[in-house]
């Protein structure tokens, strides 16, 4: 279930709710009765690590394969 944030336009208060696929999104405020509005944020996604796009998507081409390939040759 997906939770979200929403903001009182009336108080300002803010919740995060869960709310289940196919349900309906609240639309009042609990503590005064204002409206709610659904507050978009950024998605948290860090990628730590040097090794990222190296270890992921690194060419199948290494060294020691280029090493054999320039021994051949001569």
């Amino acid at each position: 279930m997906p939770i979200y944030e929403f903001e009182c336009e009336k108080c300002h208060e803010r919740y995060e709710i869960m709310v289940k696929l196919g349900e309906d999104l609240p639309k009042i405020c609990v503590k005064c009765g204002g409206n709610l509005k659904k507050i978009f944020s950024p998605v948290g996604i860090v990628f730590k690590g040097s090794g990222f796009y190296t270890t992921d998507y690194k060419k199948k081409n290494t060294e020691s394969e280029n090493s054999k390939e320039s021994k051949g040759e001569s």
